[in-house]
C-alpha cells in the first residue's frame, strides 16, 4: 500500500490529475495485480519451495521499488509533452512488473499456510484478515505520517528496505519451520467438494468484485463533499474500506468455526443480499434523516469546515470546544465509518467463502485462490472503470447506487440445494420484488442526495447542480450573489473582491498583459478582470473541471462571458497543459485551489514553478493564489524567481523587478463601485518582499514534487508545534 499510493501520487504530476488519469492508474495497478493472483495459483501448486519463491519476491519487489522513483520521472521527463496514448503506454509496463510481483504473494502464502495447517479457509481467511488489515495501516501511515517526514522518495526506499528485511525474514523461516503435511495429503476443506460452486465461483466473485469496487468510489465522491478533497481523505476512506475487509475476512472464520455445519454456498449468497440491503438502507437513512437532528448538525459540521482532518485540536486550549475540535479531527474516519463499514465487512466475508467454494480438488489451495482473486480483481477494474467513468455522469450517484444495491438483493432469490444445484423461489422472488420497489420509492431521487450533504450561503436561493465525470457541481444564485462548490469544496463566490484583489494586483504588475493565462475559473471574477485591461488580446482559461463550465453556462451572464472573442477556455490539467504548450504568456493568474487539497502540490511545487517560469515573457508575472501558507509558497518560488512579493493569501513572482503600473491600476479600480475599490485596496495593503520577506521565510521548507509540504499540511503544524518551522 506504500508503493501504491506513492507511485499513483507521482504518477499524477505527469499524467494529470483528471477523473480519466486517476482511473487509468487505479485500474492497470489492480490489473496487474490480478494478473499476479493468477500466476500465483499456478506458480505455489508447482513450486517445491515456497518459502525460497516467495522470499525471491520480496527482494524483486525491493529491487523495483529502489529503481522506481528515478523511473517514474525519467518517464515523466519523456511523455510529458507527447500524445497521452504514449504516457499511458509507458505506465502500463512501468506498473504491470511490481503489481504482478505483488499478486503473486497471497496465493503463494495461502499454499504455504495450508500445507502448514491442513486447514484451506482458515489460511485463507487469516491472511486475508492480515492482508487487508496492514494495507489498511499502510495507507493510513503512508499519508499522516511519513510523506510528511521522508516525502514520496522517502516512502519508496523504507517499502524496498521493508522489503529486502522481509526477504531475509523469510529465508531464515525456511530452515526452522517445515510443513506437517505434502499438499496431496493436506486435508480437504471441512465441507464435501460437491457443494462448491466450481467455476461458477469466478463469476460470483467477478459480480462481487464489480460492485464493491463501484461502491466504494461512490461513497468516496459522497464523503468527499463532506471531508472535502482532503489529501487525507482518500487514505482515509481507503483504511476504513480495507479495515472492513480484513475484519469481513476474521469474522467468517470464527462463524464457520462456531457452525461447521452451515451450507457455505446459502451463507455466502445471504451475505450478498445483505451487502445490497445494507447499501439501500444507509443511503436511504442519511439522506431523509439530513433533515432533522442530530444528524444534521454534523452534517453542517463537516460542511463548513475546510480542512479535514482539522489541526485545531492541536493549537487550542482543552475546554468545550475540544469536543468539537476532535470531531472535525475524526470525521474524516467516522464518515467513512457510516457509509462503509457495514458493508464492507459483508464483502470481506464473502472473498474467503468464495475461495473455498471455488476449491476443487486437494492440493489446489493455491489457484482456487489465484483464480479467485484474479476474477475479483477483474470486477473490480472493469466494475470502476464503468462506474467512475459512465454511470455517474450518464445516471447519476442515486440511480448508480439504487442498481448495485437492488443487484445485491437479487442474490435472495436464488436457494442452493442439497444436490449442489440452485433453485429459484416465487415466494421469494414476489418478496424481493416488492423489496426492490419499496427501496427505489424510499431512496434519493436524481439530483437529490449531494444538495442534502450541503450548506445553503444563502437564502432564497436558486440551486444548479451537475454531476459529471469529473466531479458534482453545486451552484447558489440570489440575484447577483453567487457561490460554488466542486465536490463540497469551495471555488468561487460573487462578489468576489479578494479573487478580482488577485488580478488586479498580477495585472498592474506585468509590464504589457496582451496574453493571459488563468488556471482555474472559479466563479469568473479572475477572468472578468482580465477583460477589464485595454491591453488584453487573449485570456487562455485553463480548468480541470468541465462539470463546473457546464454547470456555469446555465446561467446566461456566464455564458455570454465564455462567448466573449477574446476567451479561450481548455478543460484540462493546469501543469500538463503548461507541459504541452509552445505558447508564452505575460502574466498568469491561477488560484484553482488551495495549498491543503489533494494533489495541489501539482501545481504548487518548485518544478511546477519553473515550468510556468519558462512560460512566461520577459518580464512576466506569475499570481498564485488560494494560498493556507503563504511562507512555503513564497520559499518555494524564491527558488525559481528573483523577485517575489507576498500579500495575505496570495503572491506575486517575477525574473524582473515587480513595478506597479498606477495608471493602469487605478483605472481598472475604476471599473468598481467604491464599497469594492475599498475591499481591494484592504486586501492588497499589507505586501511583503525583498529582504525582509527573505528573511522571513528563512528555514522554511520547500514544496517539491516528491515532497508536498504544503499539501500535507498535518506535519507542518507538528514540526511548528515541536518548535521547527
Amino acid at each position: 500500500m506504500v508503493y501504491q499510493v506513492a507511485w499513483q501520487r507521482l504518477l499524477t504530476v505527469f499524467l494529470g490529475v483528471g477523473a480519466v488519469s486517476i482511473a487509468l492508474i487505479v485500474s492497470v495497478t489492480m490489473f496487474g495485480l490480478g494478473l499476479g493472483s493468477l500466476l500465483g495459483g499456478r506458480l505455489a501448486e508447482r513450486s517445491s519451495d515456497p518459502f525460497a519463491l516467495y522470499a525471491l519476491l520480496e527482494g524483486m519487489l525491493g529491487i523495483a521499488g529502489l529503481v522506481s522513483f528515478p523511473l517514474i520521472f525519467a518517464l515523466g521527463r519523456l511523455t510529458a509533452p507527447g500524445p497521452p496514448a504514449a504516457a499511458f503506454a509507458c505506465l502500463f509496463v512501468f506498473l504491470c512488473i511490481p503489481t504482478l510481483l505483488m499478486g503473486i504473494t497471497l496465493p503463494l502464502l495461502t499454499t504455504i499456510f495450508t500445507r502448514l495447517t491442513g486447514d484451506f479457509i482458515v489460511s485463507v481467511s487469516r491472511l486475508y484478515f492480515i492482508n487487508a488489515l496492514g494495507a489498511a495501516v499502510g495507507a493510513v501511515l503512508t499519508s499522516y505520517l511519513l510523506v510528511s517526514f521522508l516525502g514520496w522518495n522517502g516512502c519508496i526506499f523504507l517499502a524496498a528496505a521493508v522489503d529486502f528485511v522481509l526477504a531475509a525474514a523469510i529465508l531464515s523461516a525456511r530452515r526452522k519451520v517445515r510443513p506437517t503435511a505434502k499438499p496431496a495429503e493436506a486435508e480437504a476443506p471441512p465441507v464435501e467438494e460437491s457443494s462448491g460452486f466450481g467455476r461458477l465461483a469466478y463469476v460470483l466473485a467477478f459480480f462481487a468484485g464489480f460492485i464493491g469496487i463501484g461502491y466504494e468510489i461512490i461513497s468516496y465522491r459522497v464523503i468527499g463533499v463532506l471531508v472535502k478533497d482532503s489529501p487525507y481523505a482518500f487514505s482515509s476512506i481507503l483504511a476504513v474500506f480495507l479495515l472492513g475487509l480484513a475484519l469481513g475476512g476474521r469474522a467468517i472464520r470464527k462463524f464457520l468455526a462456531l457452525h461447521p455445519g452451515v451450507s457455505r454456498r446459502a451463507l455466502y449468497f445471504t451475505l450478498q443480499f445483505l451487502t445490497g440491503l445494507s447499501i439501500l438502507i444507509i443511503f436511504t437513512g442519511i439522506y431523509r434523516l439530513s433533515k432533522f437532528e442530530p444528524l444534521q448538525s454534523f452534517i453542517r459540521l463537516s460542511f463548513t469546515t475546510d480542512l479535514h482532518p482539522s489541526p485545531a485540536l492541536f493549537t487550542s486550549r482543552l475546554g468545550v470546544h475540544s469536543l468539537k475540535e476532535a470531531y472535525l479531527f475524526l470525521d474524516v474516519f467516522l464518515w467513512p465509518l457510516v457509509f462503509l463499514f457495514v458493508p464492507t465487512v459483508l464483502m470481506g466475508a464473502g472473498f474467503p467463502l468464495i475461495a473455498s467454494l471455488a476449491l476443487r480438488r486437494r492440493g489446489g489451495e493455491g489457484t482456487a485462490v489465484g483464480t479467485t482473486a484474479f476474477f475479483s480483481v477483474l470486477g473490480n477494474v472493469l466494475g470502476g472503470l464503468l462506474t467512475g467513468l459512465v454511470l455517474l455522469s450518464a445516471v447519476g450517484t442515486e440511480a448508480t447506487l439504487l442498481a448495485f444495491g437492488s443487484l445485491g438483493l437479487l442474490y435472495g432469490l436464488v436457494r442452493p440445494t442439497r444436490e449442489g444445484g440452485l433453485r429459484l423461489s416465487f415466494i421469494r422472488a414476489a418478496a424481493i420484488v416488492l423489496l426492490i420497489l419499496g427501496g427505489a420509492a424510499a431512496f434519493p431521487r436524481p439530483g437529490t442526495l449531494y444538495p442534502a450533504l450541503h450548506e445553503s450561503p444563502f437564502t432564497p436561493n436558486r440551486v444548479h447542480f451537475e454531476e459529471g465525470l469529473d466531479a458534482v457541481v453545486v451552484t447558489y444564485e440570489d440575484g447577483t450573489r453567487l457561490r460554488n462548490f466542486i465536490n463540497g469544496q469551495g471555488h468561487g463566490y460573487r462578489p468576489g473582491p479578494f479573487f478580482i484583489a488577485e488580478a488586479v494586483e498580477g495585472l498592474t504588475f506585468a509590464p504589457s498583459p496582451r496574453n493571459i493565462l488563468v488556471v482555474g475559473f472559479g466563479a469568473g471574477s479572475i477572468v472578468e478582470s482580465a477583460l477589464l485591461t485595454d491591453e488584453a488580446q487573449k485570456v487562455t482559461v485553463v480548468e480541470l473541471c468541465g462539470s463546473l463550465i457546464t454547470n456555469m453556462r446555465k446561467l446566461p451572464e456566464f455564458d455570454r462571458l465564455f462567448n466573449d472573442p477574446k476567451i479561450k477556455v481548455i478543460v484540462d490539467d493546469g501543469r500538463r497543459f503548461l507541459e504541452r504548450t509552445e505558447g508564452r504568456f505575460d502574466v498568469v493568474l491561477m488560484d484553482p485551489l488551495r495549498t491543503t487539497t489533494a494533489y495541489s502540490n501539482n501545481v504548487h511545487s518548485r518544478q511546477f514553478f519553473a515550468l510556468a517560469a519558462k512560460r512566461l515573457n520577459p518580464g512576466g508575472v506569475l499570481m498564485v493564489g488560494g494560498l493556507g501558507d503563504s511562507g512555503v509558497i513564497a520559499r518555494t518560488l524564491l527558488e525559481e524567481f528573483a523577485y517575489v512579493r507576498v500579500y495575505p493569501g496570495f503572491v506575486l513572482a517575477s525574473e524582473s523587478p515587480l513595478r506597479r503600473n498606477k495608471k493602469r491600476f487605478e483605472r481598472l479600480l475604476g471599473s468598481f463601485s467604491p464599497d469594492m475599490r475599498t475591499s481591494i485596496r484592504g486586501f492588497i495593503r499589507d505586501a511583503l518582499e525583498g529582504e525582509a520577506l527573505s528573511k522571513a521565510v528563512a528555514g522554511v521548507p520547500v514544496n517539491e514534487d516528491w515532497r508536498p509540504v504544503s499539501e500535507y499540511y498535518l506535519g507542518l503544524v507538528l514540526r511548528r508545534g515541536s518548535g521547527g518551522r
